[in-house]
């Protein structure tokens, strides 16, 4: 054993401002690429509130396929999701290993409980390594890239 090249170094667990930022810039990201297949693809409607595109059947189904590609199986096979790799951050497992896609599909089956109802951001605040309830399930963190 070699005590001066086998030295790893501890992860840092990143900070929720920096996933928060990652959220956002992979929310606009598949905002803009659902505005361009409403553009082409959608039912354009206008009313008091605004313009905009509603996607259904083909369109909405496109618009899911590429969102699991950017998100899920991006995440699952590099541990970055665009947002998390222009923020140098990385999810990993608890043995600090590469996640796998099926670690990326339990993370995000809780999105919904974690962002639109609140409650992962609650439990992330609550617990020592800033998990939210996808993490905590997924048995992942989210680290500073080495």
């Amino acid at each position: 054993m070699d005590y001066l090249t086998d030295i790893t170094p501890k992860p840092v667990i990143a900070r929720r401002i920096r996933r928060f930022a990652a959220f956002v810039i992979d929310f606009n990201i598949l905002g803009a690429i659902g505005l361009v297949i409403g553009f082409f693809f959608g039912d354009p409607h206008e009313d008091k509130e605004g313009i905009g595109y509603s996607l259904s059947g083909l369109p909405a189904l496109a618009w899911m396929f590429l969102s699991f590609l950017l998100i899920v199986v991006k995440e699952g096979t590099t541990g970055q999701t665009l947002g998390k790799k222009a923020l140098k951050i990385e999810v990993v497992k608890a043995d600090l290993s590469p996640i796998s896609i099926s670690h990326s599909i339990v993370r995000h089956l809780f999105d919904i409980i974690d962002f639109f109802l609140l409650i992962g951001i609650f439990v992330s605040l609550l617990n020592k390594y800033k998990q939210r309830i996808g993490d905590l399930v997924a048995k992942t963190y989210v680290v500073k890239k080495a």
